[in-house]
């Protein structure tokens, strides 16, 4: 009766123990992913029939790169969730790509043909050693007739030839074919081989006290993913609004291939520090410089700019394709974030190759006017300023500038500027000429007393060719004073808007059709005559 007890214990206890250890191994499908600038969440549900006890849920064939702290699982149905842990699992890894196999494939076969193409030359070899010995026998006889010594060197001539010229043919095939390897290999190199890569689990324990169908509903967070914007913006002529299409560079390798998942790419940066930065004291004292270094060359240093330049090469192929009709698109916004909702599910490869989804089509109001820096270039570049630009959700991103259905250059669109209208540039236009010269007979240099007067003078001419007339702003600039003992004082600046701060003259001019303005930019500038300053 003992025995029989025992074994009835052993079996329960094998039983409960067998219970609380159960284990799931699922592959939950990815239905929703949210991607940030930097970093992408990934959300999917898995539903499954639970027994009563405690069960391991594992969470399978998800990404490595899963950030730990981001894991949230959530469930419904009649159980509790008791702990959630991750881990890396080295031993099974996910299928390689049909991009990979097949490369692998094409590698193999040529292998093989590369060695048979070696044993053929191989038996070419000693054909023509077997002929030689031969050969050698042969004429070595002393009893042969010179016409049989002809006969015979006709044949090896012949079948030497021959053996030779296939053997040639057969290592220049051995060479394309290791060409052509050694490219294939090179290629397979530089792709990202999942297969290499561990797998990513999420393991969810769970207990209830009878048996449910459950669903869990899991989310995570992989950081080697983004999506950055871009910007087509097209002008047909300066009475016309602008359209701006705008696109997202889709891209990810987290590992995992994301298949017809829906998409919501966000402005949002879940990673970035949620705390108020503090403000230290800061503290200043005098400036005790370093008297090695001083020179005592001054130089007047003006608030200059760079020019204005526009790239000569084609747009990319995917910007000058036949325009498709957009995806639908939902904008959603939150007190602090906005996101793009692509209605249709998209397949995003784990390949770090951008996938471009357009997201809007616009047509937004703009003005126009020309701009131009003659100091700097004889060029007047077409600006044109959108308005209300704030309420498009715009991004800082690259954008290409098309003007009358032509390419003109590409930009970039800084939303993080304060102003009321977005500039863009549309490129230069010919039509309308600048030119700044030096007024030689207004320009001198004069001694007074102990200290030197330069004075610089400049004729600037701005032309018209159009048949319309033309906004431009015209921009100068006189020099600025970092020395007390330095002064400088305009003369003449033809009605110009003089900024002190930055040294800049803008004017506002309108030149009509075939009309050439003039304007006179003079200064001087004053400063000890035992020192030197570098003008211009």
């Amino acid at each position: 009766m003992k025995k029989y007890l025992f074994i009835t214990l052993f079996a329960l206890t094998l039983s409960a123990t067998t219970l609380s250890s159960q284990e799931k191994y699922i592959e939950p499908a990815m239905s929703h992913v949210t991607v940030f600038r930097q970093g992408a969440q990934l959300s999917g549900d898995l539903k499954l029939s639970l027994e009563p006890g405690t069960t391991d849920v594992v969470a399978g064939g998800l990404s490595p790169y899963i950030d730990p702290n981001s894991i949230q699982v959530r469930g419904e149905g009649d159980f509790m969730i008791t702990g959630v842990s991750h881990r890396n699992n080295y031993l099974a890894n996910p299928a390689e790509s049909s991009e990979i196999a097949a490369l692998r494939e094409k590698i193999e076969a040529l292998t093989v043909k590369i060695e048979d193409e070696k044993t053929a030359v191989e038996v070419l070899i000693e054909k023509e050693l077997f002929l030689k010995a031969n050969y050698d026998v042969v004429t070595n006889k002393s009893t042969i007739t010179p016409e049989q010594l002809k006969a015979l060197l006709d044949i090896y001539t012949t079948n030497t030839e021959s053996v030779k010229t296939a053997v040639l043919k057969k290592r220049r095939t051995i060479r394309e074919y290791e060409k052509e390897k050694q490219q294939l290999e090179n290629q397979l190199s530089s792709m990202s081989d999942k297969s290499k890569l561990p797998t990513g689990e999420i393991v969810i324990t769970v207990t209830g006290t009878k048996a449910v169908n459950a669903k869990l509903i899991l989310s995570y967070i992989v950081m080697n993913a983004g999506w950055y914007p871009s910007y087509d913006i097209r002008v047909s002529d300066i009475t016309s609004p602008a359209s701006v299409i705008y696109r997202a560079g889709i891209w990810q390798q987290s590992g995992t291939d994301w298949k017809d998942v829906k998409i919501s790419l966000s402005n949002a940066s879940p990673m970035t520090a949620g705390s108020l930065p503090l403000l230290n004291p800061w503290f200043i004292n005098f400036y005790q410089p370093d008297q090695e270094m001083l020179n005592e060359v001054v130089v007047v240093r003006g608030a200059r700019s760079r020019p204005a330049t526009m790239e000569a090469k084609a747009a990319d192929d995917m910007y000058m394709a036949a325009e498709s009709a957009p995806l639908p698109v939902t904008v959603s916004e939150s007190n602090i974030s906005f996101s793009f909702d692509v209605n249709i599910p998209q397949t995003i490869l784990a390949d770090g190759k951008p996938e471009i989804v357009e997201l809007q089509r616009l047509e937004v109001p703009a003005t126009y006017s020309y701009a131009a820096t003659p100091k700097l270039s004889s060029s007047a570049f077409l600006m044109g300023y959108i308005t209300e630009w704030e309420k498009y959700n715009f991004l800082p991103g690259e954008s290409n500038i098309y003007f009358s259905n032509t390419f003109t250059g590409k930009g970039y669109i800084n939303t993080a500027e304060l102003t009321d209208t977005l500039p863009v540039s549309l490129g230069a236009d010919n039509n309308i000429t600048v030119k700044r010269d030096r007024r030689v007979d207004f320009t001198s240099s004069k001694l007074i007393g102990s200290n030197k007067v330069e004075t610089l003078s400049f004729l600037i001419s701005i032309r018209n060719n159009k048949s319309q007339k033309a906004s431009v702003k015209l921009r100068d600039q006189i020099p600025l004073s970092q020395n007390s003992s330095i002064v400088v004082e305009p003369v003449e600046l033809s009605g110009g808007n003089h900024n002190t701060a930055t040294g800049e003259v803008i004017w506002e001019l309108t030149v009509e059709p075939r009309e050439t303005k003039e304007i006179i930019l003079t200064y001087t500038v004053k400063y000890p005559k035992n020192q030197k300053v570098l003008l211009e």
